[in-house]
């Protein structure tokens, strides 16, 4: 199962999302979320945390229709994507938008940007490379490269245990264990060119933390 977060300030885009993925492949199956923007990123971010989707979906324009919100959204959802994934890094994010050329603009990452028509028109021409299998694309590719690393930098630990890690080992680990952390906890983690030689200790943290992460993933799925 895919654990999907959407955030919209409509209340019928929310459920046009929803009507959306759930007319997907009926044998994949799909927890969908949806909320409204809170007026503070901060406090967004947060939700977003206790919610622990799988992927996240936000429109861009965020205060642009006022009928079913009545406060204002201090924020776009280019802003909310490129804050939360200084958390988490490289986590699977996607931007609706009415008008891609604004979101286009605003976003470093162009990939993230898709038009909200496509909730529309990819069930009216069936199209077959949806939005919605690019989602759990991103999504596995992402656990799939937290895996690999976890497995790729667990060997190398044991290696450097034995004595027989060389420079380059300890070249790779430093990178491995940069990516991981950044996959926990990217706004607090330690930057690479401080990381000299990882200590033995915090790496163990780290694969602690990312062991726990990937049982957490793999729960969801089932």
């Amino acid at each position: 199962m895919y654990k999907i977060l959407f955030i919209d300030e409509e209340k019928e885009t929310l459920g046009d999302f929803e009507d959306y993925i759930e007319s997907f492949n009926p044998e994949i199956q799909f927890e969908i979320i949806t909320c409204m923007p809170l007026g503070e990123i901060d406090d967004m971010i947060e939700h977003i945390i206790k919610v622990n989707p799988d992927a996240l979906i936000v429109d861009f324009w965020l205060n642009e229709k006022k009928i079913d919100i009545k406060y204002t959204v201090k924020y776009n959802g280019v802003d909310l994507v490129e804050e939360f994934q200084k958390t988490r890094e490289k986590f699977p994010c996607f931007v609706l938008t009415a008008r891609d050329t604004d979101a286009v603009g605003a976003s470093e990452d162009v990939n993230i940007v898709y038009t909200k028509n496509l909730l529309h028109t990819e069930l009216k021409d069936k199209v077959k490379a949806t939005f919605a299998s690019r989602i759990i694309s991103q999504i596995e590719h992402y656990k799939s490269r937290i895996q690999n690393a976890k497995k790729e930098l667990d060997e190398l630990v044991n290696l450097r245990k034995t004595g027989k890690a060389d420079i380059e080992i300890e070249k790779r680990i430093i990178e491995l264990d940069d990516f991981l952390e950044k996959s926990i906890d990217a706004k607090n983690s330690i930057p690479s060119e401080f990381k000299t030689l990882s200590n033995s200790n915090r790496l163990d943290n780290i694969l602690d933390k990312v062991d726990q992460l990937l049982k957490k993933i793999d729960k969801d799925a089932k």
